[in-house]
């Protein structure tokens, strides 16, 4: 393949609107190239940059060893996810609004806006390839697992914002840190920071006391399935971060300047959640584990094991974009505020709800429904 075919090749990806098509040659060591020959430095380092896997060093190692097999592994899931996934932004943003939902939203006031996750199986934690490709080491992300979400459960549709923590904070005498002056301009649209996990508890337990509703934080799992929404690339929108602004709030490197954004400042991933990537980290209920090995497959909250750090997921307006991933986690101590740290709140779904729900979604035309002390939960007509 000449350097024409391969910036061809090139041409057609964009008009394709992919960047991780594979490319229809055996790997090539561009070190091998004479470098007398005449090429065209675009045509390298498009080749440097895509076809990076490199076997050399395996060279006379046993065909069985774990090396091989890693890497093996590697390319091949480089293959499948090349296969099946890569859509323009524009593709995605048609795909997100045509996507199918659980259809429904509802609060119970003075909560946030929650929405319905449906139940589903979905693969969690991330491979060595996109760890590599993100130029980050991330073995507490493997080894990646099926996890099965067997109930649909409730997800806050934001994270916390600083109005509905404001409401809190005065019933219960909170103003004592530093959530409400983070040193950056907020409005009550923006999500709540400079939270730990026991404030995010404490204001869960409160919650829990005005609606008399098991509130309470996602699991792991659980807010790791919503935020991918159906999708199996590094972020909703597909396996590039794109720019600072584009998708979602990050940094283009690791500097206190700026602030978060309002919380619906960017589109939704298909389940109709804001925010699950950038903006605030958010916190969950798991203690931290330094890889997978033993996770729980059902959904539920890892809660044994350290008790020192908690986990925090999706990255902030403070950290660069290879934290911005579905996949990525941080672990932090319970007590620990900072001016990135936020939290959603999660419920599961009660009996009562899922039988009244079903009854209301047999129903032809009908769009609302009135359950269990005047809560109202609005079903969202789909076009």
């Amino acid at each position: 393949m000449c350097c024409q075919e391969v910036m061809r090749f090139r041409q057609r990806e964009k008009e394709l609107g992919r960047n991780d098509l594979i490319f229809p040659l055996r790997y090539v060591d561009t070190s091998d190239i004479r470098s007398d020959e005449v090429h065209d430095p675009a045509v390298f380092e498009l080749l440097n940059s895509r076809q990076w896997i490199e076997f050399a060093s395996l060279r006379l190692r046993p065909a069985n060893s774990e090396e091989i097999v890693t890497k093996l592994a590697d390319f091949a899931a480089s293959i499948r996810k090349a296969l099946r996934q890569g859509v323009t932004a524009d593709v995605q943003r048609q795909d997100i609004a045509r996507a199918p939902r659980s259809g429904m939203v509802k609060r119970d006031d003075p909560g946030p806006e929650m929405v319905l996750v449906p139940a589903g199986t979905f693969t969690m934690g991330a491979s060595a390839f996109e760890s590599r490709r993100e130029h980050v080491r991330d073995d507490s992300t493997r080894p990646e697992h099926l996890v099965t979400i067997a109930r649909p459960f409730w997800l806050g549709k934001y994270p916390v914002t600083v109005g509905e923590y404001a409401v809190f904070a005065a019933e219960t005498d909170q103003g004592g840190h530093s959530w409400a002056s983070p040193g950056f301009q907020q409005d009550d649209q923006h999500p709540v920071v400079n939270v730990s996990y026991q404030d995010a508890q404490t204001y869960l337990s409160w919650l829990r006391d005005k609606t008399g509703q098991s509130y309470r934080l996602p699991s792991e799992a659980e807010w790791e399935y919503a935020a991918r929404a159906g999708t199996s690339t590094a972020r909703y929108w597909g396996e590039g971060a794109g720019e600072p602004g584009e998708h979602a709030r990050f940094s283009l490197e690791w500097r206190v300047t700026g602030g978060t954004s309002p919380v619906s400042s960017f589109y939704p991933n298909a389940f109709g959640l804001y925010n699950t990537l950038g903006n605030v980290w958010e916190w969950t209920e798991d203690r931290w584990h330094n890889t997978y090995g033993g996770a729980p497959i059902d959904g539920s909250a890892w809660t044994a094991g350290d008790d020192v750090h908690r986990v925090l997921r999706g990255g902030s307006w403070l950290r660069v974009s290879s934290m911005a991933r579905s996949a990525s986690r941080f672990p932090v101590s319970p007590s620990f505020r900072y001016i990135d740290f936020g939290f959603r709140c999660a419920r599961s779904l009660r009996n009562s709800e899922a039988n009244a729900m079903a009854k209301a979604l047999s129903t032809e035309g009908s769009s609302t429904l009135n359950h269990g002390g005047g809560v109202t939960v609005q079903r969202r007509r789909t076009r």
